[in-house]
């Protein structure tokens, strides 16, 4: 049976392959690189202080008009999120034998719908801003701590979808005939990364909440 995932994915592929003439009735397509800095927030986030780690982040998106101002925008992106905790190795003795890391990754399809409105275009700017839900799916995760090891994260073991919002800004900018884009953007999760398993787990996870910025840069195909 295909799963929700599946559907979003496969339909923004066939929107996204639509030929160049589409784009006249308003269609859009191209493909965004960049960098997130992710964390979490949550509970598990205020016991350990947690820290962003950086994470690539792109993918293809397609487009199409609601009119002058107003576009809906769908994405398919290649997500790396998590967070990062830094601690103390002790010694057998209980003294200190200085700081490591902690970097928990985990790797998502994201899919956010997106309306997109314009803030005071001109024929070679176009400021933007956006917002809507977005759907992750995981799709592998690893804790690795370094010296002390790694523990994989099956991905039975992680909520999916991971259910969020994206909220961002950005701006298009027309060069002989070709867009660019950049656009920064903030997504949140609403609930825990985690499904709680008790053959993995003897007590329940703190609440761990995918929190995490975006720079990307674009091309218009």
């Amino acid at each position: 049976m295909l799963s929700a995932r599946h559907v979003l994915v496969t339909l923004l592929i066939l929107a996204w392959a639509l030929p160049a003439p589409a784009r006249a009735l308003g269609f859009e397509k191209g493909i965004k690189l960049g960098v997130n800095s992710a964390n979490f927030r949550g509970q598990f986030a205020d016991l350990f202080d947690t820290k962003p780690k950086l994470g690539f982040v792109g993918g293809p998106y397609v487009a199409v008009g609601l009119g002058p101002s107003f576009t809906v925008q769908a994405e398919a992106l290649y997500s790396m999120k998590g967070s990062k905790v830094t601690s103390q190795l002790l010694s057998p003795t209980g003294g200190s034998l200085g700081k490591f890391d902690t970097f928990i990754n985990v790797d998502y399809i994201d899919v956010p719908i997106l309306l997109r409105g314009t803030l005071l275009p001109t024929p070679v700017v176009t400021p933007v801003f956006y917002a809507g839900p977005t759907f992750g799916f995981p799709l592998q995760g690893k804790v690795d701590a370094g010296v002390r090891g790694t523990q994989t994260l099956k991905r039975s073991d992680l909520k999916s979808p991971d259910v969020g919002a994206a909220f961002g800004v950005g701006i298009g900018i027309r060069i002989g005939g070709q867009q660019l884009l950049a656009d920064l953007r903030y997504t949140t999760g609403f609930n825990n990364v985690y499904k709680i398993n008790r053959t993995l787990y003897s007590e329940p996870v703190a609440e761990s909440i995918n929190s995490v910025f975006s720079l990307m840069v674009g091309i218009g195909l």
